[in-house]
């Protein structure tokens, strides 16, 4: 059996209880951060093989995983000081963010609130470009919801969502598919949300507030599609587009993903380390 990273918990300022786990072949911080309806393990590929030397640190957001919440719904705010609070909490600094979807609205919106306690961020097929295509809203009742994460969670529904986003899911071992399962029927804060977050402003504060960026997207995500996250792009901003990738590429074209997640980061932390974009 794939055994999971050991699991820490650590207590933010606010007494929330955040979930990590932590792989270390370098001395970069670099702060992972999933999506809607995911937790840390989906990145447990890619911990087994870091594809850059670093101190690689993957947190459970409010409301996902094992990580506790606010009793009330979290804004976008909320789940920037989460992980402004998580990084100092675990002695990150500057860390480079790396948000996958959702995870990417959400590294975008902590670094145009705080970006002199980040160095970077790589937004892998991000949200906050543009809302979602073709994507499942939830209804203004949290049990209903919660009842339909759960229904959706089964093998049957999981092997068609995991193709929706590009990725074929008899490549994914069973462990990938328990982990996946998990993430999902545990996203306590999906059920609540009400809807989408918004962030009209996000292109702009994300490319103007000063700390180096870089961008990585499938050719044929169907929730964010290229084209349209390309034309919120300015020519500052550099892209690796991965042919034949969907929505989550570091699972359905991970050589692929790796070669353009070591230029992107190799761009960033130079960045960083001139103190220029």
């Amino acid at each position: 059996m794939d055994k999971d990273f050991p699991k820490r918990i650590i207590t933010l300022k606010n007494d929330l209880r955040i979930a990590c786990m932590e792989v270390a072949s370098g001395e970069e911080p670099v702060l992972w951060i999933h999506g809607m309806g995911s937790y840390r393990e989906t990145f447990h590929p890619l911990f087994r093989h870091p594809p850059v030397p670093g101190r690689h640190v993957a947190i459970d957001l409010p409301g996902f995983g094992h990580s506790s919440h606010l009793p009330r719904r979290h804004s976008l705010e909320d789940y920037a000081e989460a992980v402004r609070d998580a990084a100092e909490a675990l002695g990150l600094q500057k860390p480079i963010l790396v948000g996958h979807s959702f995870g990417g609205m959400v590294a975008g919106e902590t670094l145009a609130q705080f970006p002199d306690a980040i160095g970077g961020a790589i937004f892998v097929s991000s949200a906050g470009w543009l809302n979602p295509e073709n994507a499942l809203a939830p209804t203004p009742y949290f049990w209903i919801n919660r009842i339909g994460i759960w229904i959706t969670g089964m093998d049957y529904f999981g092997r068609r969502m995991m193709t929706a986003l590009g990725v074929d899911p008899d490549i994914l071992t069973v462990d990938d598919r328990r982990r996946l399962r998990f993430g999902w029927r545990h996203a306590y804060e999906m059920a609540r949300m009400g809807r989408f977050y918004e962030s009209p402003d996000f292109s702009r504060r994300v490319q103007a507030a000063g700390p180096p960026i870089g961008v990585i997207h499938g050719d044929r995500d169907l929730l964010f599609p290229l084209d349209r996250v390309m034309a919120e792009l300015n020519e500052d901003t550099p892209l690796w587009v991965i042919d034949g990738a969907g929505h989550v590429p570091f699972y359905s074209r991970p050589d692929a993903f790796a070669r353009a997640f070591r230029s992107a980061f190799q761009f960033v932390l130079d960045g960083r380390n001139s103190g220029s974009r």
